[in-house]
């Protein structure tokens, strides 16, 4: 089985499993479905005859377990499909839950803790993240807090105020 061959068998999985998608990045193939679930289907090395399918975490922690199955790519898609129903979703799918859950209690103290800092702060909150504005005279500053990456502007600000900002970042990232 090829890299296109794949790309079909892939395709032909998603038939059979509710709410999901083919889709190949960066030379592997994906089932992506709701919730931000991703399940990456590939040869097992050097083992045409089998598939392995993990779910894929949108921020890797050392402290979460790696979903894998394998299952033979000879029984079909159908057989496939079923078998990542039944053996691999139920724990992906819970860990991927509590993983969104930590991560947003994580943005959600990060966010509080810039606005009780930043003087003159203006919120824009959406499902994935929130930007953070503010100024105070000539002093200004953008945060954003998304789910995979922040990023932080400060504008002539004095040193006093932008050793408590990364002074809180530091201890919340700790």
């Amino acid at each position: 089985m090829d890299d296109c061959n794949m790309n079909d068998l892939v395709s032909e999985i998603a038939k059979h499993l509710h709410g999901y998608n083919p889709e190949t990045l960066w030379g592997t193939s994906y089932l992506m479905g709701p919730d931000g679930a991703r399940l990456a289907v590939h040869l097992l090395m050097g083992r045409t005859e089998w598939v392995v399918i993990t779910g894929v975490y949108p921020v890797e922690s050392p402290d979460l377990r790696r979903h894998s199955i394998i299952v033979a790519a000879t029984r079909g898609p159908k057989h496939i499909a079923k078998k990542i129903t039944r053996r691999l979703l139920p724990k992906y799918l819970h860990d991927l839950k509590q993983q969104a859950k930590a991560a947003k209690c994580t943005r959600t103290d990060l966010v509080d803790t810039l606005l009780s800092l930043l003087p003159g702060h203006a919120i824009t909150a959406a499902e994935q993240g929130a930007v953070i504005r503010w100024r105070l005279g000539s002093m200004y500053g953008v945060f954003e807090v998304r789910d995979h990456a922040n990023s932080i502007e400060i504008r002539n600000a004095d040193r006093e105020l932008a050793e408590r900002v990364a002074y809180a970042i530091n201890q919340r990232a700790t």
